[in-house]
């Protein structure tokens, strides 16, 4: 009973407590609320701000591949007769790979001019031909033993020392042997030097020998200029291009005799150097190797 008149006197002051205790009850519910919000914010700030690095990181890397030009390969054939073709086409603004015949008459003086000039040169080596071509009185032939061919190479790095790469001047009888440029591909590797197919004939025995034995071995895409007129130089460089664009490389083949080449070359000039790097062919052999 004394209960009752006490609720009953104290209801007000009792209706009062419960509304506090209610009110407390919420706030402290909101407040819990808030803390655990803001500090989950601040928990995943370092992986947002990790995401948003990863996104910007990706978006940089994008716009780099975007901004790299395909590599172009340039080679021109046949240096060691025609100082006044050379001396044209150095005057280029072209990064151009000159193969030079070694041992003729003007052989050394050419070398020497384009290395004043900076140029970066290549050794063009006369090997026997599968058809009755002339062919320089230094070369490889099919008779040769290994012995032979060996001293043949020594001896024409031993001349040109600096010079890391090699290709052959016509060829199609000692490229499509087996025997025979396993022989080659086993002395340039003893002396640290590199092979490039020019590819007069078919097959692709060289590569196939360097893969055997472990020797890099490169291979031409194009001729420019296998039919020596303008429309045919035009045609082969616009071949070159969709290489280019497709793979990302190409390796292309002139001559420094074709007036042909020099004249479409040059007037192709700016737009082949704002779309393509031109870059030295003894990268593409050492890049592979780091």
């Amino acid at each position: 009973m004394n209960v009752y008149f006490y609720v009953k006197k104290n209801k007000f002051i009792i209706v009062i407590f419960i509304i506090i205790s209610i009110v407390i009850a919420r706030t402290q519910a909101f407040t819990n609320f808030f803390y655990f919000n803001n500090n989950s914010k601040v928990a995943n700030a370092p992986l947002k701000d990790e995401f948003q690095k990863i996104q910007t990181d990706s978006l940089i890397i994008k716009n780099k591949k975007a901004k790299i030009k395909p590599k172009f390969y340039l080679i021109i054939d046949d240096v060691g007769y025609d100082e006044f073709m050379l001396e044209r086409f150095i005057k280029l603004n072209l990064e151009i790979n000159y193969a030079i015949i070694p041992f003729l008459p003007k052989s050394m003086s050419l070398y020497k001019k384009l290395k004043n000039n900076n140029k970066k040169v290549i050794i063009h080596f006369p090997m026997q031909s599968k058809h009755r071509n002339s062919i320089e009185k230094f070369h490889i032939n099919i008779k040769d033993k290994k012995e032979e061919i060996h001293k043949k190479i020594e001896k024409t790095f031993k001349m040109y020392p600096d010079i890391k790469i090699m290709n052959n001047h016509m060829g199609s009888l000692i490229t499509s042997n087996k025997d025979l440029m396993k022989i080659i591909l086993i002395k340039l590797k003893e002396i640290d030097r590199y092979f490039f197919d020019s590819v007069t004939i078919a097959g692709g025995v060289p590569e196939t020998i360097g893969k055997e034995i472990g020797v890099r071995v490169e291979k031409r895409d194009v001729f420019l200029d296998n039919k020596d007129t303008e429309e045919a130089v035009v045609k082969e460089l616009e071949k070159a291009k969709n290489i280019a664009r497709k793979h990302g490389i190409v390796k292309v083949i002139g001559h420094i005799w074709s007036k042909n080449t020099l004249k479409v070359l040059k007037k192709e000039e700016p737009n082949l150097n704002q779309e393509f790097e031109f870059d030295n062919l003894l990268n593409l052999y050492e890049e592979s190797i780091r």
